[in-house]
């Protein structure tokens, strides 16, 4: 018997253990990140797979495996994966291996499989966190938000983690962290919200946030250094920077980076269908949908069709995700079209197998 307690306690131990994700070098290419940030002219993209060229804009992320066409007079901007630029400023066809070469180190890349839980429906009637959310953090310079319930007066605020053990009471919905306990590098923490009427945050499924290892934070700012150095508009850097820290998970330093783009009056899809991802990554389906709304409004102004189809597959995830089976099957179905117009077969066919599903939920 002592011996199997042993190995008891071995596997809880283990369990324990923060899950390390070792990527290879196969998949790293693969998830490489590099996106294009100017065009002048005719400027088009031949994913691989599709059988044709689409216009390209500004924001469309690249594969190392797609390939840019470039009209007579035409150039293009392309922000690669290793922080560097590439400039195209000549006429003729061109592989996007060639310009942003995939690497084992690559420091752009696409996470968006590490998604949490979409089930959370995001009710109003409790106060949720906004943020920190689900992400890392790189410094313990912290402010907390959440979700504004009403006929509330008051929140009692909990911070829980190594080392800290922090609680206040404010009226307003955000609060910046003021305890004399100092947040530990590489730990977890959890936020708890309680309404003066007894709702808590804990209601919906509980969330956290962890400050990165000194020797991620400092890798980090270092990329930052090296990006800034970059010559870029002030909103390809802003995109970049958001894409930097999505790929550290990061998650509301790019939120909040995005957000003060779109509270100046952007306008560019890319921006607003970043941020819808965002949020979507960390369970903020409400706020994501406001987003995603708003970047397919300008993905059909600009004709952008690739851009309307990831949209709109987007949007059916959160309608199913909020209960709204008829929208979300509108949504897949609008989708599905798109990618069908792209030749993207391999698209139609995922879809057919949601809206298949749906079709059935809907008729029971």
């Amino acid at each position: 018997m002592p011996k199997y307690r042993k190995l008891i306690r071995l596997a809880g131990i283990l369990l324990s253990l923060p899950l390390v994700i070792v990527a290879t070098p196969g998949l790293t290419q693969q998830n490489s990140l590099n996106f294009i940030f100017g065009i002048s002219g005719d400027v088009q993209i031949k994913r691989d797979g599709r059988n044709s060229y689409q216009q390209v804009y500004i924001g469309t992320l690249l594969n190392p495996s797609d390939r840019l066409r470039l009209g007579k007079g035409s150039s293009a901007k392309v922000f690669c994966n290793n922080l560097s630029t590439w400039n195209i400023t000549s006429q003729g066809e061109f592989s996007v291996s060639s310009g942003c070469p995939s690497t084992e180190k690559a420091i752009l890349i696409r996470n968006g499989s590490n998604r949490v839980d979409t089930r959370t429906p995001n009710d109003p009637t409790i106060p949720y966190i906004i943020s920190p959310r689900d992400t890392a953090i790189l410094n313990d310079k912290l402010n907390l938000r959440w979700n504004v319930v009403k006929g509330a007066t008051s929140y009692q605020v909990l911070l829980r983690g190594p080392g800290v053990n922090w609680t206040t009471q404010v009226k307003q919905p955000e609060v910046t962290y003021s305890g004399k306990e100092t947040l530990q590098p590489g730990s977890r923490y959890r936020v708890i919200v309680t309404a003066d009427n007894g709702v808590s945050s804990e209601n919906e499924t509980p969330t956290g946030f962890t400050l990165l290892s000194e020797e991620n934070a400092k890798r980090v700012k270092a990329e930052i250094t090296q990006l800034e150095k970059q010559s870029l508009t002030n909103e390809s850097k802003i995109l970049a920077l958001a894409y930097l820290y999505k790929s550290n998970n990061l998650n509301a330093a790019a939120i909040d980076l995005l957000a003060g783009l779109v509270k100046q009056g952007n306008q560019t899809t890319a921006v607003y269908q970043l941020l819808g991802s965002l949020y979507q990554q960390v369970g903020l389906n409400r706020l994501a949908k406001e987003q995603y709304v708003t970047a397919l409004k300008l993905a059909k102004a600009e004709k952008n069709l690739e851009a309307q189809a990831i949209i709109q597959a987007s949007l059916g995830e959160i309608d199913i995700t909020l209960d709204n089976l008829q929208q979300a099957f509108e949504s897949l179905q609008a989708a599905q079209s798109g990618y069908r117009t792209l030749g993207d077969e391999q698209q139609v066919q995922q879809l057919q197998q949601k809206l298949d599903d749906l079709t059935g939920r809907l008729s029971s």
